[in-house]
């Protein structure tokens, strides 16, 4: 592969980076695509414990997988379908249930560790001709010439960067693709800003072993502190293991944090009801800060932003990664368009196209999510009168949850 003129090099080897990359090779196999990731870590998938952190794919987004063929490798691995979801509120009575026969589906969708996709986007780009895997490239520099994006990666990791010569190679590209997450280093060097809305919470993430199956329900209860979600997992023999993820604000997620295990799992079975029996062990525990950041461009001069680089939600509704692959799935639409118009990927009518179709719907989602969280987090006696009347009514009409599940199916 020519590194000196490539059609289009990715920034950013995670999910949203790597089904970018196939996704393009598989429907444009003209194009000469480079992704550039600054680990140099393979990602490996251990045959006796689970990754903390999970996706929970919609049907929409398994369609996107398979027609990139990284499906497969998925799907026979760890990926566990859930047929029912149960939402219910701490602070009142109101409650609704989400199944797959109300929209005659085998499931709503599946819980996949995120090691376990990012193993098997990674496989499927390593057979795929057109793409060169780029590892250790750490984006220090950059500069535009000739309608060329030229970038330098920084000067002390060059020697050990896969193929790159000691001087320094210099990768030209005709379009740039930011998808290093929601600290985006293409976002800044764009000089794109971001609305920036802080949660003040924090999320807390491990794997619970519990004394019930889970049944391939996934279950979230709104505590007054932020939801807790119990998400099925499969592929370790039983159907014990859920992934969990507390949302807690800042000053409970600091107690929590410094909980041994024993306590830890203690409270996590008293805040969820003791829903699926004692929690009987839990793995390692990480936790993050929760913001939303919504990028107020999409694109600049031949480069433009997906996943979390242009978005990144509250963990409540689980559709961060889905977003992010409906933004891949229309940027590939509108180079698509591009290619059959004779014209550049880096053409301003890509990137003005794919804002126009992405950013919209992305805002809708990012409200919700934010209306969501002050909704269920209001103390107020009006308040929790009114969520929990309208979980009853949500749940009391099928109709209305025939077109969340489509919705959110969707999405």
């Amino acid at each position: 592969m020519n590194r000196q003129r490539l059609d289009i090099a990715i920034v950013g080897g995670g999910m949203v980076g790597m089904a970018q990359a196939a996704l393009l090779a598989v429907r444009h196999p003209q194009l000469q695509v480079a992704l550039l990731e600054a680990s140099t870590e393979v990602p490996r998938v251990p045959a006796d414990s689970y990754d903390a952190r999970v996706v929970a794919l919609t049907q929409a987004s398994r369609e996107l997988l398979e027609e990139m063929g990284a499906w497969d490798a998925i799907g026979d691995s760890r990926a566990c379908p859930y047929t029912e979801m149960r939402v219910w509120d701490a602070e009142g009575t109101g409650s609704v249930r989400f199944n797959s026969r109300d929209v005659q589906m085998p499931n709503l969708g599946h819980i996949v560790e995120n090691n376990v996709v990012v193993a098997a986007l990674r496989a499927r780009l390593e057979a795929l001709p057109n793409v060169e895997l780029v590892n250790g490239f750490r984006l220090e520099s950059w500069w535009r010439d000739c309608g060329l994006w030229h970038l330098q990666p920084r000067s002390d990791r060059i020697n050990v960067i896969e193929g790159l010569e000691e001087n320094g190679e210099v990768l030209r590209t005709r379009l740039l693709i930011g998808a290093d997450g929601a600290r985006s280093k293409v976002r800044d060097l764009l000089r794109i800003r971001c609305q920036d809305t802080d949660y003040h919470q924090t999320a807390l993430v491990c794997v619970a072993r519990c004394e019930k199956t889970h049944r391939h329900t996934a279950r979230q209860r709104f505590l007054k502190t932020g939801p807790l979600a119990f998400l099925p997992l499969a592929g370790l023999g039983d159907e014990n293991h859920c992934a969990v993820v507390w949302s807690a604000d800042e000053a409970l997620a600091r107690e929590l944090v410094m909980l041994d295990d024993q306590a830890f799992c203690l409270n996590l079975e008293k805040a969820f009801e003791s829903s699926l029996g004692k929690v009987e062990s839990v793995s390692e525990r990480f936790s993050f800060p929760l913001r939303a950041r919504h990028a107020e461009s999409y694109y600049g001069p031949g480069a433009v932003l997906v996943g979390d680089a242009a978005h990144s939600i509250h963990p409540l509704a689980g559709q961060g990664v889905n977003l992010g692959l409906q933004d891949v799935r229309v940027l590939s639409d509108e180079i698509g368009r591009a290619l059959k118009r004779g014209l550049e990927p880096a053409d301003i009518s890509v990137m003005a196209r794919y804002q126009r179709r992405r950013r919209g719907d992305n805002a809708t989602t990012l409200k919700a999510m934010s209306t969501f969280k002050s909704l269920f987090g209001a103390g107020d006696l009006h308040w929790r009168w009114l969520r929990n009347t309208g979980l009853s009514m949500v749940d009391a009409s099928p109709l209305l949850k025939k077109r969340i599940i489509l919705r959110a199916m969707a999405v």
